[in-house]
């Protein structure tokens, strides 16, 4: 049996309200930093299992994962981009802005309901987040028994990848209409799964 941790990474400067400039590099406030550390100094060892870590290319969860790194530094690391956030609003159109800025847009993006709808070229449906984080359970699922998986990553990408756990039959329509509903993990918060 393979142990998977889903944590979301600590409180980043979206998170704190702060304007964000480039969606992938929103940095850890301080608060978010002690977070990682405290969770990191959270694990326990389990010498039968072996450690992998994985993380998101996004600045914020890579950060959080670095005190879990250097807990287990015989655990290979992989960046994998599957692990992004959920990018549903034009990162270009959102330089410079702060989440109650975006809400109207975030609001109507849901209140669309189309799981195929692109805001613009550089941001991608609740389709394309279905298909990668399906791709990312299916390389996880891959993995040695005996492993512990330390996932860090974002709250709606975990969000996608607990529905598609939880209730694997569902179509992209009802899975949509569902994601919202779905409790969100807080910062450092992590599920755990076996597989």
């Amino acid at each position: 049996m393979a142990i998977l941790f889903l944590i979301r990474h600590g409180q980043s400067a979206g998170n704190a309200g702060l304007p964000t400039e480039n969606h992938a590099t929103i940095p850890l406030t301080e608060k978010g930093k002690e977070q990682a550390q405290l969770l990191a100094d959270s694990w326990w060892d389990e010498p039968r299992y072996r450690d992998y870590i994985l993380s998101s290319p996004f600045t914020r969860a890579m950060d959080t994962a670095k005190p879990t790194i250097q807990r287990f530094p015989d655990a290979p690391v992989e960046i994998d981009p599957d692990l992004r956030e959920f990018t549903y609003l034009s990162p270009a159109s959102c330089v410079n802005t702060t989440k109650e800025e975006r809400r109207p847009r975030v609001d109507a993006y849901w209140e669309r309901m189309d799981p195929d709808y692109l805001d613009a070229e550089d941001a991608e449906s609740f389709s394309d987040l279905v298909e990668r984080t399906s791709r990312f359970l299916k390389k996880v699922r891959a993995y040695p028994k005996k492993s512990q998986i330390f996932v860090f990553s974002h709250m709606m990408t975990i969000t996608c990848i607990k529905t598609l756990i939880d209730k694997p039959d569902l179509d992209v329509q009802e899975r949509m209409k569902i994601f919202r509903s779905y409790p969100f993990i807080q910062n450092t918060d992590y599920i755990t799964y076996n597989f």
